[in-house]
């Protein structure tokens, strides 16, 4: 019941000039309890959801950062359908919190043009202007962890601008864009220099546990496409992998496994494909 009067009260209740700090705090707890119970309508809440905070300050173990990998990707690339665009755009703020870590600034500045660019194809831009400027700056300063934080809250803006337009499983999109390209960058890192810190986080089954779920909602004409049959595919052979670990630090095998995997599973990401979802071009996924 209380739930409901906040949200009756942030419908009929304005803020006007000269509210007192005390009533500009109540107002500002209206719209977070009103926000919060829509996210729970629509299946994301703490308990649920991964952190994309929690995810991408998991990143910072992966040390030294597979900086050839980033480079290597165009993050200039477009998508002529949502799914993939969702996708890319969390892949972009993943790489732009690598890029943080490894404290390169223009490319931050490249990163956040992008953004605003993708933001415009999933037509919620208009809430990255102020977000984009604050990261441009944040660069020119040098200041790694506001940037780092300035991330998390671009993910976040444009997640909750999908939910207010209803678009519930783009908003998860973007959110399992952002994982998938961390997953990725970790399992090259661990390859790279295995360390049983790095396996463990990278042994985490209840998250793409949940990510499986949210995309076994997704539209069943949209499921039953070939690009995201196959994206499925690859996701539930990654879980596979974790299984077989039984709750034990990944071995060095395994994780090269996994790294085989993610990087099918972000080639079909990306891949060309037509307004079928069948893809365009032949490729190893």
């Amino acid at each position: 019941m209380r739930r409901v009067f906040f949200i009756l009260a942030s419908l009929l209740l304005g803020v006007p000039a000269g509210f007192s700090q005390t009533e500009e705090q109540f107002s500002e707890d209206l719209r977070e309890s009103s926000e919060e119970h829509m996210r729970e309508e629509l299946g994301v809440n703490p308990i649920t959801s991964p952190s994309i905070a929690k995810l991408l300050n998991d990143l910072e173990i992966f040390r030294p950062i597979p900086i050839k990998l980033i480079e290597a990707t165009d993050h200039s690339a477009s998508f002529g359908n949502r799914l993939q665009t969702a996708l890319h755009f969390g892949s972009l703020v993943a790489d732009g919190f690598m890029f943080t870590l490894a404290e390169r600034p223009q490319d931050i500045q490249n990163i956040g043009k992008e953004l605003i660019r993708e933001s415009k194809a999933l037509g919620v831009g208009g809430r990255l202007t102020k977000r984009s400027k604050s990261l441009f700056e944040l660069s020119d300063k040098g200041d790694w962890v506001g940037m780092r934080e300035e991330l998390v809250r671009t993910q976040e803006d444009v997640e909750q601008s999908m939910m207010e337009l209803h678009d519930e499983e783009m908003a998860h999109m973007i959110s399992l864009g952002g994982w998938l390209r961390g997953f990725q960058l970790g399992a090259t890192s661990t390859v790279e220099r295995y360390s049983e810190a790095k396996a463990k986080i990278l042994g985490r089954i209840e998250v793409v546990e949940y990510f499986l779920d949210r995309l076994d909602t997704l539209n069943p004409r949209l499921k039953e496409t070939e690009m995201v049959m196959v994206f499925i595919a690859r996701l539930r052979e990654i879980r596979l992998v974790m299984v077989e670990a039984s709750g034990q630090t990944l071995t060095e095998a395994q994780v090269a496994r996994l790294k085989k995997l993610v990087d099918q599973a972000e080639a079909v990401a990306t891949a060309k494909v037509d307004a079928d979802g069948k893809f365009l071009e032949k490729t190893k996924l």
